[in-house]
């Protein structure tokens, strides 16, 4: 049977109740990534009525296109599923109910027409403000049933949607009315009738959107045609990347990416492990493409890699060393001096390596380091790092691992390596990053650990039992601070 998802919070917090038993899982209002973390096949369905915006970033158009390429249908009304439909309609995205057609239409055109601030799920998303589209409705409501005329409200709708979203509310119609100008008497009676009859046309729309979700038809036909093939960029890669291995959950923290990091960063035999899939990934390319017999060891790898890079017109072989001057930049003084001419282009090849678009380097390497046992191991590592962080950033939020300067985190690397500043560029390269600023921005989440922990890391990564995390000496409290509000669209 179809998967079905829907992502839904402040407009329909009853959904799980109205839903019941039916195979929907309703999931909190969507973000950006979270796409991209369900496990979806062609024919699958995914419903967006909410959607985060502010406290994170807000679900992406490409991410919906991805899915919508892969032949899952994607749904959107009320709210930002609303908004993205009018946006993605001509692609294939079904936008449900009177305010996505509003917005496809023209009649809105503000995105914060929709938007409101509300508490969090445990609170059940109790609003704290009113959207735009929901006074509108309100208030046409009210000319209809002669409690002010279409003056009035037009002025008063007027005055609300220059004010923030987060200030809109029923309760503020009296300050709305003075800056609009009307009598007080009048205002004083539309308030009360706002107050008793709220009309909700996100709910009715999202209600309408539930019902198109449970109906498990096939997607319609739509005005573009065809989905259009979605071109797998360097950024869609980084996110899809952020998602593997991570929940649904907003609150999950143990990315994939961030065990990759661990074994780049503290795995001693790294270097080794990634030029095994540099050369393994050479020649086979090699053996497809220019007919190469791939042999057993990685000595017969090393070379007929060597050999493909001259298929590719890199080099001659055998090597002239006056003709090596472009390794400059990809060895270090020493190993120009001491390696042999063949030797050279060997640690060129495994740091300059790249693999065809659409598929980058930590794409590659996560293949293979799942199901490994140090991957589990690195995992852990990930957990104990987040740990320390949250300890201290809960008594000092200055510390917070994410305001670092790359300088500090590479001099903790450095020392890590027993290397030298000048020589990181390369040491990073050698663990499958591209330079020591990457090394810096992989490592700064492990700097806490690494600083203060380089035991643990070290006994996790080989094997030696989980040892207990002696986190650096910190005193107080740990405060959360005032209650959580969201705003969410």
């Amino acid at each position: 049977m179809n998967r079905r998802f829907l992502f839904v919070g402040p407009t329909l917090p009853d959904a799980a109740r109205l839903i019941e038993d039916e195979t929907i899982t309703v999931l909190p209002p969507v973000a950006a990534g979270d796409l991209l973390r369900l496990p979806l096949s062609p024919g699958d369905a995914v419903g967006i009525v909410d959607g985060y915006f502010h406290q994170v970033g807000a679900v992406r158009h490409k991410e919906i296109l991805t899915l919508l390429n892969r032949g899952i249908r994607v749904l959107g009304a009320a709210s930002m599923g609303a908004l993205r439909a009018a946006e993605l309609d001509t692609f294939g995205m079904e936008g449900v109910g009177g305010i996505y057609a509003d917005y496809r239409d023209g009649r809105l055109e503000a995105d914060d027409e929709v938007t409101l601030v509300h508490c969090a799920a445990d609170e059940e998303y109790r609003p704290l403000s009113e959207p735009l589209v929901c006074i509108r409705a309100t208030l046409a409501r009210a000319v209809e049933e002669g409690v002010c005329d279409t003056e009035a409200a037009r002025r008063l709708i007027e005055v609300f949607a220059r004010w923030p979203y987060h200030r809109r509310g029923y309760d503020g119609l009296s300050a709305a009315g003075r800056q609009a100008g009307l009598d007080m008497g009048t205002v004083g009676r539309i308030r009360r009738y706002c107050m008793a009859h709220p009309a909700d046309p996100k709910r009715d729309d999202a209600l309408m959107l539930l019902d198109a979700l449970r109906d498990g038809r096939p997607a319609p036909p739509h005005a573009g045609g065809g989905v259009p093939e979605v071109n797998r960029t360097s950024f869609l890669h980084a996110w899809q990347m952020a998602a593997w291995g991570r929940g649904i959950s907003a609150d999950e923290r143990e990315a994939d990416l961030a065990a990759l990091h661990v074994c780049q960063l503290f795995m001693d035999d790294y270097p080794r492990f990634h030029r095994d899939l540099v050369f393994g990934a050479l020649a086979a390319e090699c053996q497809e493409e220019c007919g190469a017999t791939i042999g057993c060891t990685l000595t017969d790898r090393e070379e007929i890699a060597l050999r493909h890079g001259e298929h590719r017109g890199l080099y001659r072989l055998p090597p002239d060393r006056d003709r090596l001057g472009f390794l400059t930049h990809w060895l270090t003084d020493q190993e120009r001096n001491v390696l042999s001419s063949s030797d050279q282009l060997i640690v060129f090849l495994a740091r300059g390596f790249r693999l065809a678009p659409g598929i980058a380097p930590d794409e590659f390497a996560l293949r293979s380091l799942r199901g490994q046992p140090v991957w589990a191991r690195a995992r852990h590592v990930v957990r104990l790092a987040w740990e320390l962080n949250d300890r201290i950033v809960g008594v000092d939020e200055s510390r917070d691992p994410i305001r670092l300067p790359r300088r500090k985190v590479l001099e903790v690397l450095a020392e890590w390596y027993g290397a030298d500043q000048h020589e990181l560029d390369f040491v990073a390269m050698d663990r499958g990053l591209e330079s020591a600023a990457d090394l810096a921005d992989a490592g700064r989440a492990f700097y806490m650990l690494a600083k203060y922990n380089r035991g643990a890391i070290t006994r996790l990564l080989s094997g030696a039992g989980d040892p207990e995390l002696r986190p650096a000496t910190v005193h107080g409290p740990r405060c959360d601070g005032a209650p959580r509000r969201n705003s969410a669209m």
